[in-house]
């Protein structure tokens, strides 16, 4: 359906109306009303109601302003509102009386030829369920099905809770096969270079089936991905998606996006020879990761890639390697990595916001790694939370 379709704000009257004309039913994913939420306590519980439960299943549409008949796409009415000041309201309403709070809902007006305007709402399938509505002192919870919405049982329940679980290893699974088929030069040239850096970015719907990149859009948004630490690439689509390749003879690095929703960002030769000792650059290296991170971060949102993100950093063959980050520290002072392999905790980009929201996401991440050369936390960050280096 083109009211699928990756970039939200392009959706338009006539992908509304194709709706009408392929007499698209409701169902899991999708929801038509006539007219827009009352004020009265019954209609403002029966938005969050709508709404909490597209989030606690499949995600999907609420439209308002489309007539229905027998269940199908009838007309597209459009409702003759303030439109601007109604979706504030219904967004502080969902913001106010939904727990947890729910991430990554879009809502925007469709103008329509007649005048009036359609309230598109985009609820995407959480990462972090179940969501209770807490309104006028109720705790309830629900879930949508092709006939409607209904509370859960005590086993959907449990099924929830366990969601967001399973939605975090999904994403550590994907690392690992990744960084496997990597090391085994799958896919492309292998990585060449003593130790590898690999940045995985991975949306929670990755694996839901709900998202679908067009990669005519990533080739647009190309220049949101450069490889680290290159000063060239070649992009070109291939079977997961699109890839940047970082250029030269040998392959050093690449990013890969994939169509699912998700980023692979690779470098080698991060450990360089050094006065007689194997040293990884800290600075340079985090000072790539940090230049790239928000680019890559932004250009997944213009895709309409939805959110949260789960941000994870993964240094290997790195083992005898000393991690240099102070300049003022000899090397011979530094103690040695001990372990080949170093999975950084997983970070959650919750929604898309700032650079700095970006820096103090992934934070706890670098103050591991520092834990790991006898460091309490990272010193490359100041007091606001964003990555400065060594000044």
């Amino acid at each position: 359906m083109s009211i699928d379709k990756p970039d939200f704000d392009s959706v338009n009257e006539k992908d509304l109306q194709e709706l009408v004309d392929s007499q698209v039913p409701e169902g899991v994913r999708i929801e038509y009303k006539l007219k827009n939420y009352g004020n009265s306590d019954s209609d403002k519980r029966e938005l969050l109601k709508d709404v909490s439960a597209f989030a606690n299943s499949h995600g999907g549409h609420l439209i308002i302003g489309v007539r229905e008949s027998e269940g199908a796409a009838a007309e597209v009415t459009g409702v003759d509102i303030d439109a601007d000041a109604e979706l504030l309201r219904m967004e502080q309403m969902v913001r106010n009386a939904i727990e947890p709070s729910i991430s990554g809902i879009r809502m925007r007006a469709v103008p329509l030829s007649n005048g009036n305007k359609v309230l598109l709402l985009r609820i995407p399938r959480s990462w972090n369920p179940p969501h209770r509505v807490t309104a006028q002192g109720k705790n309830k919870f629900f879930l949508r099905h092709s006939a409607g919405v209904h509370e859960p049982s005590i086993e959907e329940l449990r099924a929830l809770f366990n969601q967001s679980a399973v939605a975090l290893e999904k994403a550590r699974q994907f690392r690992d096969d990744r960084i496997e088929a990597a090391i085994r030069g799958e896919g492309q040239r292998p990585l060449e270079g003593g130790g590898r850096l690999f940045v995985h970015i991975v949306s929670t719907a990755a694996f839901s089936g709900m998202v679908n990149l067009d990669v005519e859009a990533i080739h647009q948004k190309y220049q949101n991905f450069w490889p680290l630490g290159a000063s060239g690439m070649s992009p070109r689509f291939n079977f997961h998606g699109f890839i940047n390749e970082r250029g030269g003879d040998k392959n050093h690095g690449y990013t890969q996006v994939f169509r699912v929703g998700a980023l692979e960002a690779t470098m080698a030769g991060i450990a360089r020879e050094r006065e007689g000792n194997k040293v990884i650059p800290g600075q340079g290296v985090e000072g790539y990761i940090f230049k790239n991170l928000p680019p890559y971060i932004n250009g997944l949102k213009e895709l309409g890639v939805p959110t949260p993100l789960v941000v994870m950093f993964t240094l290997e063959g790195v083992s005898g390697a000393k991690y240099a980050v102070l300049s003022r520290r000899f090397f011979d002072e530094d103690a040695p990595l001990t372990d080949d392999m170093l999975r950084l905790p997983e970070c959650i980009v919750e929604e898309y916001g700032s650079d700095l929201d970006y820096h103090k996401a992934v934070r706890p991440a670098f103050d591991t790694l520092w834990n790991a050369i006898g460091f309490a936390r990272s010193q490359f960050f100041d007091e606001e939370g964003r990555w400065v280096g060594d000044r």
